[in-house]
């Protein structure tokens, strides 16, 4: 949760929280532009959000370090500077409080004759936050990773870049928070299917064997890295620390040695419930009823029938993609038969128009299911993958937008620089449309 400023009209705070997939992906839980910073306004947002528990205050580590550092500056000479950036950085990430005692006892004998420094350092932040951001304190709560703000404020750098500007009055701010929320749905969803369907090299092994397609990639590579310290850990509980267990919900060097000695898999059941999550629905409690009743019928008879209308080679393509791949479409197939929607406008306009299949070759014809033709107004290509993804046609300011957004990414602008060579100006102003925000 965080604040940010200049990004409406009236001036006025925009406070956001956001969460975390078991991807590691950010995702906007609430936005609320509020009148003034005071304690009765961030209880009045939380009020409107009482599923939402904060167990512990974190602070941002980043300022700390920053304000450390720019103390340490006022008081030392510039040879000892980075020898006491380096202390310090060891009192911070101490992982128990024996460690904690020693590197600040190693800081203090450094900084003997700094006496001003090292009183604002204890007076200002050890004594009275060190549990909010020091590891020894913070690896002791299920942080799942975040341990400081750097992520709403990610999210608060993307969310002004789609804004543009700080003028735009309410109903310009809200198009670009649904915009970004959209985007980040898409991200999100590819993701959950990329944890659902493929391994990385590293995990395929019998020992992953019970979370494959359960648990996300990314808890997949914690658990991977840990896994390295089983040699050195064994099963002694006080070497590990345990850390993973206690702030990620993983099962940590000391677990994953015992299912090594015994030559069993990592049961699912140890790995924290957050990391099992790979889709957007409310799952149903054991024994609930969704109030739909399920039936299969329709599906088996439309999977029937469509089996029976291909050749040889359509019927071998077909077993061999799976029975729940092909009840699936059939059940989609036949709920667009059943319910008239716009799917199925654009169905019947697809046979309207047979000069997009047959630009195809014969046998891949009987698998296309589907034609959209989008406008032809200049943003056909950006229209195409607005709809591959789920936005609408209408949604290809978005995709032209994040692609704005990718080109100029500091981790990949020299990439795309060689890429396009003396082009990259053009190419990255032919992607330049209107501010949402503007």
């Amino acid at each position: 949760m965080d604040n940010t400023y200049k990004t409406n009209k009236y001036r006025k705070p925009l406070f956001e929280i956001v969460g975390m997939t078991s991807t590691e992906l950010t995702f906007a839980v609430a936005f609320a532009y509020m009148e003034s910073e005071q304690t009765e306004n961030f209880c009045w947002v939380l009020e409107k959000l009482k599923e939402l528990f904060v167990k512990k205050d974190l602070c941002h580590k980043f300022h700390i370090n920053k304000n450390v550092g720019a103390k340490c500056k006022q008081h030392m000479v510039n040879d000892l500077q980075k020898t006491i950036d380096t202390l310090w950085m060891e009192v911070v990430w101490a992982s128990d409080e024996v460690e904690y005692g020693q590197r600040l006892h190693q800081l203090e004998q450094a900084c003997v004759d700094y006496s001003g420094f090292m009183n604002y350092v204890k007076d200002t932040w050890l004594t009275p936050h060190r549990h909010r951001f020091v590891g020894a304190w913070i690896n002791r709560v299920l942080h799942l990773g975040n341990t400081t703000t750097n992520r709403v404020e990610s999210a608060y750098w993307k969310l002004k870049q789609m804004l543009g500007n700080n003028i735009g009055d309410m109903v310009k701010c809200w198009e670009a928070m649904n915009n970004n929320l959209r985007l980040q749905l898409g991200n999100i969803r590819a993701s959950f299917q990329k944890s659902f369907y493929e391994v990385e090299h590293a995990h395929i092994s019998p020992f992953y064997g019970y979370l494959y397609g359960s648990v996300s990639r990314a808890a997949l590579r914690r658990i991977a890295e840990e896994l390295l310290r089983v040699d050195y850990v064994r099963t002694n509980r006080k070497i590990c620390g345990c850390t993973l267990r206690t702030s990620y919900g993983l099962p940590c060097a000391c677990e994953l040695g015992r299912y090594a000695l015994g030559g069993i898999p990592i049961p699912i059941d140890v790995v924290h419930v957050h990391w099992r999550k790979l889709t957007m629905e409310v799952e149903l409690e054991v024994g609930a009823d969704d109030g739909l009743e399920v039936d299969m019928t329709c599906a088996m008879d439309e999977l029937w029938k469509r089996f029976r209308s291909l050749d040889v080679i359509g019927k071998r393509a077909l077993k061999s993609r799976g029975p729940f791949i092909s009840v699936d479409k059939a059940s989609q197939s036949s709920q667009r038969q059943s319910q008239p929607s716009q799917t199925s406008k654009k169905l019947k306009l697809s046979k309207k128009q047979p000069q997009f299949t047959l630009q195809f070759p014969n046998h891949i014809r009987s698998y296309i299911e589907d034609v959209v033709n989008v406008k032809s107004d200049g943003n056909c290509g950006f229209r195409v993958i607005a709809s591959l993804h789920g936005y609408g046609e209408d949604g290809w300011s978005m995709v032209r937008k994040e692609l704005g957004l990718e080109i100029i990414d500091k981790d990949r602008s020299t990439l795309y620089d060689k890429l396009f060579s003396n082009r990259f100006s053009e190419v990255r102003e032919s992607l330049m449309i209107e501010s949402f925000g503007s």
